[in-house]
């Protein structure tokens, strides 16, 4: 016969906490892992966001370029736009645009309010987006005409191209 004492339950109990207490329980590397997983996936998605919105600044960007730039056009032609809606397309930071501008008369006979809206064009169906992406509003006025200058392809710009619009010169050259 041995001379072993027979384990009491409290001496069993001590013995199974003195292997355990140097290691995690497999619910303990569960539950852990599930919080790594949960924290990896907000950060993923924050990213994700990230790059949607960026992608959304720029293309605003180049919408608004779009829009600056036929108010200019519009600005610069030597004639004064009618009241209505008029329309085209462009081409634009590697995508293609189409504006809607919406000319619309104002208190002051001398000036219009053009109202522009800047659409991105599917690449694959060449077709406009239903939702604008931008919309700006500009005011353009009216160019009075120097004396004896041309009736049609005036840009209301001096000939050294410094834009002293509407400036009559009188006949010794002064204004």
């Amino acid at each position: 016969m041995s001379n072993r004492r027979p384990r009491t339950m409290a001496s069993r109990r001590a013995h199974c906490g003195r292997q355990h207490s140097g290691g995690f329980t497999l619910i303990e590397v569960l539950i852990a892992l599930a919080v790594l997983a949960i924290a990896l996936v907000a950060f993923v998605s924050a990213g994700a966001q990230n790059a949607d919105y960026a992608t959304y600044i720029r293309d605003r960007s180049v919408a608004e370029w779009v829009a600056r730039d036929q108010l200019v056009e519009y600005q610069l032609q030597a004639d004064w736009p009618g009241v209505g809606k008029k329309d085209g397309d462009t081409a634009m930071g590697r995508s293609k645009w189409h504006w809607v501008a919406d000319i619309k008369s104002s208190p002051d006979p001398q000036v219009r309010r053009i109202d522009m809206r800047v659409y991105p064009v599917d690449p694959q169906s060449g077709k406009p987006d239903t939702n604008s992406i931008l919309l700006i509003s500009g005011f353009i006025t009216r160019h009075p005409r120097a004396e004896n200058a041309p009736a049609t392809g005036t840009t209301g710009l001096d000939g050294n191209g410094t834009g002293t619009q509407g400036v009559a010169a009188g006949p010794d050259g002064s204004s």
